[in-house]
């Protein structure tokens, strides 16, 4: 049964039905006002660069080491994420910032950023989570290979309702490993941790059917699909954050599905660019 009251929290963790996980994800590339997904640096979890064959789906059920590890639970039981600490080496204040947790259905990788054709994805394999797409999100990331220049794109993608959806986003040149997903439609450098500028009404995505640049950004991109989860905000280098999501999230601890790949996003805040490691845990119970 999911864990709806405090009473359900405390008979998990009475009944010892908890798990703390810990996390040390190692400097990536510098950044700094904008978002980063620690995915690309060594560490725990490992390293993964999101590769595959290009513009082909590639679902995500997390194993072992793949994202943040937790472990299994019976039929019937419902995990959910209770807390969450975070803990940064930036050096110097640099500004509050803000970390965006999610689980990773899936991603198309390898997008030529050189090409101005339209590049069709293959949706063979569909979301293996939140499978009518409600709640998911689009994110874009340049990875593999670094961008040369802001772009633009045209994406056609099918959204919750089974409906085709087409939106123009900027593609901001923001670095290697960095979310370059626009949040207007023109190459402005702003964006954020989703392509928050789909159709209106949109509530979810499904899949991506294409993507084709018409300024194209050189490199190579990444299109994730993701779930969020929850948010919390940094403060002061060197200070661990904690976000206890009972109290502290509207009495929801967000449920966390068997095979979920859970990563997040990181913004730090104004500053110097830099290279920043992360380090903390999460803690599951299930009931």
């Amino acid at each position: 049964m999911p864990i709806q009251s405090l009473s359900d929290l405390q008979a998990a963790f009475d009944a010892g039905q908890w798990h703390l996980q810990r996390f040390q994800k190692n400097a990536g590339t510098a950044h700094a006002l904008q978002w980063a997904d620690p995915t690309f640096a060594s560490g725990q979890p490992a390293y993964d660069a999101h590769v595959g064959t290009p513009m082909v789906f590639t679902p995500c059920v997390a194993q072992k080491n793949d994202a943040i590890y937790f472990p299994g639970i019976q039929p019937g039981q419902h995990r959910h994420l209770t807390s969450a600490t975070f803990w940064s080496n930036q050096g110097t204040y640099n500004g509050a910032g803000s970390i965006v947790i999610f689980d990773l259905l899936g991603y198309y990788p390898l997008i030529d950023g050189d090409s101005t054709d339209l590049q069709e994805a293959d949706n063979t394999l569909t979301l293996p989570r939140y499978t009518d797409g409600e709640g998911v999100g689009l994110v874009i990331v340049n990875h593999v290979a670094p961008a040369l220049q802001g772009g633009q794109a045209i994406i056609a993608y099918t959204d919750s309702k089974g409906v085709a959806q087409s939106i123009t986003v900027g593609v901001p040149n923001n670095g290697q490993n960095l979310v370059c997903s626009g949040v207007r439609n023109s190459t402005a450098t702003d964006v954020g941790p989703l392509t928050v500028s789909l159709a209106n009404g949109t509530t979810g995505v499904r899949s991506i059917d294409s993507i084709q640049y018409t300024t194209p950004p050189g490199g190579l991109h990444c299109a994730y699909l993701v779930k969020p989860l929850a948010t919390c905000l940094t403060g002061d280098s060197l200070v661990a954050v904690e976000k206890e999501f009972f109290s502290r999230n509207a009495v929801h601890c967000p449920r966390i599905h068997d095979g979920a790949w859970l990563g997040w996003f990181d913004r730090i805040g104004s500053g110097t660019s830099r290279s920043v490691s992360w380090f903390g845990n999460f803690v599951f119970a299930w009931n």
